[in-house]
């Protein structure tokens, strides 16, 4: 069984599905939970234009909806009887799952993914995909 399990969190039903997964997985093997919400400030970007400095107003909305997710995910964890830890990056999602993980010596990584094909992937690309191939510990990619 596993001993730390970090679980990535958004507002998606793949993040919902994967968080229950873990809390089963936690649940099950008696492991520690670490919750991790990262704010992309690259999708500002996609959304501003590269010549467009951050807007400082989009950036805290960012921020207090990550924290709401970590609160309604930490809310999930509880009627599981878990109390889990909780982390808050910005960033490259990817790089700060990565970065979490290890600062919490994480041997099990579980994220949701939305499963995105085509210009959308793309586009936007796949955080699932990166951590997959750049993570040390085995990682459970759950879809909605």
């Amino acid at each position: 069984m596993f001993d730390s399990i970090l679980v990535a969190v958004d507002a998606s039903e793949a993040a919902q599905a994967a968080l229950r997964h873990a809390c089963d997985l936690a649940k099950a093997g008696n492991a520690k939970v670490t919750l991790v919400n990262v704010v992309d400030v690259s999708k500002l970007l996609a959304v501003a234009g590269y010549e467009t400095p951050y807007p400082v107003d989009a950036i805290e909305i960012m921020r207090k909806d990550g924290r709401q997710i970590l609160d309604d995910a930490t809310a999930i964890c509880r009627d599981y009887g878990i109390v889990p830890a909780t982390q808050s990056g910005e960033g490259d999602a990817v790089e700060e799952i990565l970065d979490s993980a290890q600062r919490t010596h994480a041997d099990l990584i579980v994220l949701g993914t939305h499963g995105r094909k085509g210009l959308s992937r793309l586009f936007i690309g796949s955080v699932a995909e990166g951590v997959l191939r750049r993570a040390d510990v085995p990682v459970l990619v759950v879809r909605q």
